[in-house]
């Protein structure tokens, strides 16, 4: 008996997989999970910030700096957590950006 293919199905499937493998091959070459969310390789974590939110919040900054490919990056990792979840953001800054975030930050502290 010949069942029909649903060609949907199998090539949203295969788009997947394809995603999948390829986030998977990065966890590896960049050395951990979170390298593979940064896609770059951490090269040191200088510390981090608790931030006020709200109640029964845990909202945490940390810096690190990354290597990818050669280039030296800035990686700030934004975590927020609660009784029932975690949220981990990535961003990564070249380092004139890192720069321009820490003047606004300064230029921000300086106005009070």
């Amino acid at each position: 008996m010949h069942l029909p293919v649903n060609w949907d199905q199998w090539l949203f499937g295969a788009v997947f997989a394809l995603f999948f493998l390829a986030f998977v091959f990065n966890i590896f070459r960049r050395g951990g999970f979170k390298a593979g969310l940064f896609n770059a390789k951490i090269q040191k974590t200088f510390g981090e910030v608790s931030a006020t939110g709200p109640k029964f919040v845990s909202q945490v900054l940390r810096v690190h700096a990354l290597e990818r490919d050669g280039e030296s990056l800035i990686g700030i990792e934004v975590v927020s957590k609660t009784v029932t979840s975690y949220h981990m953001l990535p961003i990564v800054l070249t380092e004139a950006q890192a720069r321009a975030l820490g003047s606004l930050l300064r230029d921000a502290g300086a106005c009070h």
